[in-house]
């Protein structure tokens, strides 16, 4: 039954519809690679990523080809990054970067340098990642492939609010958008959305931040990307709290957190902690904020997600403050402020959002 659907399977997860490709794959048992890894993209196009990691990690068992391998590699890649873990999503990228030139395999070593990119890009390493997601920019330019180029000027802008180039990041978000307009791709016109979103929340401009989630709610509305939706929620309620709607923010918070508990993505949910806790800041309800600081501590704890980690410490450090412990707070602030500045990231200059 398998064998002869997989077109079927194939075309069904690229319209977005990975719930249907499980629903056809999900008594397989064969020993055939290919069967595993539809299922483990089905599974991360849903946002279940330890699922997917699983499937994939069945699926190498049974791979031949260089081309299958550098696959699987990089679907490993893909979903650690978003766990939180950049370290090992840049050993699977690398892997595959390894297969791909020993086997010649142009395409696929392209998309190893991107992966590998992204991950320098989760670590902090923000030069690095800059550098090799440029060259890969240059190859998709000469291929004419809009949903590369859309991919990585979505992922050049992140760069650049990291950096705190707000004007180059707006402008290259909405190139992300411009290209997967023309070639149609809801999801990615949605991540291009966000990320213009969330730039024009940390340069000062929530309002046309809210409305940008609005338009990305729309898109992701109507398909099964559950992380999509747990990113909108969570982006939303960070520009819905900077305008000081708190009540509003606080029910997408709370939307966001159980999407992200149903796709078991902590660290994520360390950012909806973040964000809850600033509300209960501005609610002046300080030891509330401290608990639900400590937990989002404890969610970025384990991950390679330096920002997370440093926006929770620069804000319980304000909360101790609060409360009373000066010398606590101090010490807190200022290793926070330390780490960051070794780090190249400008994450302690944000408390105003």
């Amino acid at each position: 039954m398998v064998a002869l659907n997989k077109q079927e399977l194939e075309n069904l997860l690229n319209d977005n519809k990975p719930a249907e490709v499980l629903e056809n794959l999900l008594s397989y048992k064969g020993r055939e690679s290919y069967c595993y890894f539809l299922r483990s993209e089905a599974y991360r196009l849903l946002g279940k990523f330890e699922e997917a990691i699983n499937e994939a990690k069945k699926a190498q068992k049974f791979a031949k080809t260089g081309v299958d391998k550098i696959d699987i590699l990089l679907a490993l890649s893909k979903c650690c990054r978003t766990l939180g873990d950049a370290k090992e999503a840049q050993k699977y990228a690398a892997r595959a970067g390894d297969i791909a030139q020993k086997e010649q395999l142009l395409d696929q070593a392209v998309l190893a340098l991107q992966e590998i990119a992204l991950a320098l890009r989760a670590e902090g390493k923000l030069k690095e990642s800059k550098t090799l997601l440029e060259e890969v920019q240059e190859y998709y330019e000469n291929e004419k492939d809009y949903e590369g180029l859309s991919f990585i000027a979505w992922a050049l802008g992140g760069v650049c609010r990291l950096e705190g180039e707000f004007k180059e990041g707006i402008n290259l978000f909405k190139q992300s958008y411009k290209y997967a307009a023309k070639i149609n791709d809801k999801i990615s016109m949605a991540y291009a959305l966000c990320g213009l979103a969330g730039i024009m929340r940390v340069s000062g401009d929530a309002k046309n931040c809210v409305l940008n989630y609005e338009k990305a709610e729309k898109l992701f509305s109507k398909t099964q990307d559950i992380f999509g939706k747990a990113y909108t929620n969570c982006g939303m309620a960070n520009g819905l709290r900077q305008l000081g709607f708190l009540d509003k923010a606080a029910k997408h918070y709370k939307r966001a957190a159980l999407l992200y508990t149903e796709i078991n993505d902590t660290v994520d949910l360390g950012f909806v902690k973040w964000g809850q806790a600033d509300i209960l800041k501005r609610q002046n309800k300080l030891v509330q904020a401290k608990a639900v600081l400590e937990e989002a501590k404890k969610l970025f704890a384990n991950s390679d997600e330096i920002r997370g980690q440093l926006l929770t410490e620069i804000s319980l450090a304000q909360v101790i403050y609060a409360l009373g412990d000066k010398v606590k707070a101090d010490k807190i602030y200022f290793a926070a402020v330390e780490r960051a500045q070794k780090e190249g990231l400008h994450t302690y200059l944000e408390i105003y959002t």
